[in-house]
């Protein structure tokens, strides 16, 4: 694999000048086919030369033209591979010069080798203290630092993954495919090189475009996304600084919404575990406490009443069918009990009457949360599945919430499809552990916000005690005639 040092060393403008000398090659090759065509083969097309003879000069003479124009399109194939790699390593040595430019730019150093360290040199005081004292911030610091390396290391390997394809491409330009017209001869020259071109030149445009998108080695499925929606939104906008920010502002958003979920999925469970278990009341499914409420109103409405003018299989199919959800009926304290749509296990709807009475008795709403949340289970486990050893011990805190957070998912997925005492107990339980998990993971944004928050409250209480202290004096001066 190439180097780091080779990538930066190397004059790749030797490339752009053999191109050239390919180029001109295909040109005097067309010459010289040219020359052949009106001196040589033009004897076989004419009459004067007749015969068997005459036929198989004719072939042979066609089949050497051919050569000579083969020759031509393996020359200027040629010349576009070299352009093309002239054209990409120059553009990816480009992206590691500035690669290496932005990591020195955030406090990093280095080496001939490609090599990332924290440039103590450069550092301050008291961020070498911080280095020595604050592990959140040595911690900072080595994420940088592994962040920086992996991305130099990828824009070394897009380089190497480039070489490799033009050696491959290279190779493949000069073998001759056979079964060109007037091709009559085996292991000559190329006719259909422009093929392996212009293969080349779309795989350059692939590559280019696309190299960006691929994930880093120890990123995350979260990390990648997030990269990428920041990096998409720098390249439409060319301001890094308001990709940093919508990153920063959507980061903060997502956090608050899902820890929201796991505090509401709290509080709610635990109301419910103490309605079932004070007053015997059945666990529903959550987001069903509407629905719930519109079917019992449809199923006790007055003729005339507007309830009743409601299409009633609209209404079942966003609420759930109570019909269908009755296939879930069991015995409880002896008796059978037949649950509503709120409360019915699709699990055991489906045992009694397929999968489509369970997606009735669902209907849309809580079968959206259903398939929403399985979703979001399964998305956490591909997530959980990029995490390494060294990931895991780089960033444990992380690595807990995602693992909480997939736990909790699958929980959820779980209550919504089989309410019952044991499935709300364990979302209370997982929604707690999440909850902790992503409180710990940014406690040290919390705690940034609540300070730059009480210093506003400051600020503006300062500022609010100072006018009106100015409006009092106005007043006074108002109210005193001698004034």
């Amino acid at each position: 694999m190439l180097t780091y040092h080779e990538v930066l060393s190397t004059d790749f403008g030797k490339l752009s000048s053999a191109a050239d000398k390919w180029q001109s090659m295909a040109e005097e090759f067309r010459k010289v086919e040219k020359r052949y065509r009106d001196s040589i083969e033009k004897i076989t097309i004419d009459d004067s030369w007749q015969g068997d003879s005459a036929t198989a000069a004719g072939m042979n003479f066609a089949a050497t033209r051919y050569e000579y124009q083969a020759a031509q399109a393996q020359a200027k194939a040629t010349a576009t591979l070299l352009r093309n790699a002239h054209q990409q390593f120059t553009e990816l040595k480009q992206k590691l010069e500035n690669a290496r430019a932005d990591a020195v730019k955030e406090g990093m150093k280095v080496s001939e080798q490609g090599n990332v360290a924290y440039d103590m040199e450069r550092a301050t005081p008291a961020e070498r203290a911080a280095l020595r004292d604050d592990p959140d911030f040595a911690r900072s610091v080595r994420e940088s630092e592994q962040s920086w390396a992996d991305y130099i290391k990828a824009c070394v390997k897009a380089v190497d993954d480039a070489d490799k394809d033009l050696q491959k491409d290279l190779e493949a330009v000069v073998k001759d495919s056979g079964g060109g017209k007037n091709d009559g001869t085996a292991g000559g020259f190329n006719g259909n090189a422009g093929a392996v071109a212009a293969a080349d030149d779309q795989q350059r445009r692939d590559r280019m475009d696309l190299a960006s998108f691929a994930m880093r080695e120890n990123e995350t499925l979260d990390d990648w996304l997030a990269r990428m929606q920041r990096d998409g939104v720098e390249k439409l906008t060319g301001n890094k600084q308001l990709a940093d920010l919508l990153a920063g502002v959507q980061k903060g958003t997502v956090t608050a919404g899902a820890l929201a979920l796991a505090l509401g999925t709290t509080v709610k469970g635990s109301f419910k575990l103490y309605q079932f278990l004070k007053k015997g009341k059945t666990v529903t499914a959550p987001g069903t406490f509407l629905t719930s409420r519109i079917n019992e109103r449809m199923m006790l409405a007055q003729s005339g009443s507007l309830w009743s003018k409601l299409p009633p299989n609209l209404v079942s199919a966003l609420t759930g069918s109570e019909e269908a959800a009755a296939l879930g009926g069991y015995v409880k304290n002896g008796k059978f009990f037949i649950p509503t749509a709120a409360e019915t296990n699709l699990i055991r709807v489906t045992q009694q009457g397929g999968l489509a009475n369970a997606a009735k008795a669902a209907g849309w709403i809580r079968g959206a949360g259903v398939v929403g949340s399985a979703a979001a289970t399964l998305y956490g486990a591909a997530n959980l599945a990029t995490y390494n050893t060294d990931m895991i011990k780089e960033n444990p805190s992380k690595f807990a919430t995602d693992l909480s957070g997939t736990v909790f998912n699958g929980s959820l997925t779980a209550l919504a499809v089989a309410p019952s005492p044991v499935t709300v107990g364990v979302a209370v339980g997982t929604g707690l552990v999440y909850g902790g998990c992503l409180l710990w993971e940014n406690r040290e944004a919390i705690g940034d916000g609540l300070e730059k928050a009480g210093e506003w409250v400051g600020d503006k209480a300062e500022d609010l005690g100072k006018d009106i202290a100015s409006g009092a004096r106005k007043l006074g001066s108002a109210l005193n005639p001698f004034d």
